[in-house]
């Protein structure tokens, strides 16, 4: 029964409201610029920060739970042999602390010469505060 006050505590503390606004580095080494516009983030690559992706951009919405947001948009690759392919990308994340975000992103397989998505699979997203 001690447990009780402190489990209702918990369930009643309200989770804090984190503000994403910031450049964020993933682990390999790209950087993404993100925005909060109300309950929407908006992502962009920071130009140059990964020489593969020429342009990255989405948009993502507040889901239900403070801190999560969900959305899509598109990259553009450069591929073996120079061609450019515009494909689908999707994020799923949560602002877990002012310094830290988690979630999971489309991986695209696309052929090289006709930009057609062969594969598409999700890796984990774990990106840390860079400014």
């Amino acid at each position: 029964m001690k447990l009780l006050p402190l489990a209702l505590t918990l369930l009643l503390a309200q989770i804090p409201k984190y503000n994403p606004t910031g450049v964020w580095e993933a682990d390999t080494g790209s950087q993404f610029e993100l925005r909060l516009d109300g309950s929407d983030v908006h992502v962009k690559i920071v130009p140059g920060s990964n020489p593969k992706f020429l342009e990255y951009e989405l948009e993502t919405k507040n889901q239900e739970e403070a801190n999560s947001y969900k959305g899509s948009g598109f990259f553009v690759a450069k591929m073996e042999g120079g061609k450019e392919c515009k494909l689908p990308t999707e994020w799923q994340f949560v602002v877990v602390s002012p310094e830290r975000i988690i979630g999971v992103a489309s991986s695209i397989i696309a052929d090289r010469e006709t930009c057609e998505v062969k594969e598409k699979s999700q890796v984990q997203l774990d990106l840390k505060k860079k400014k």
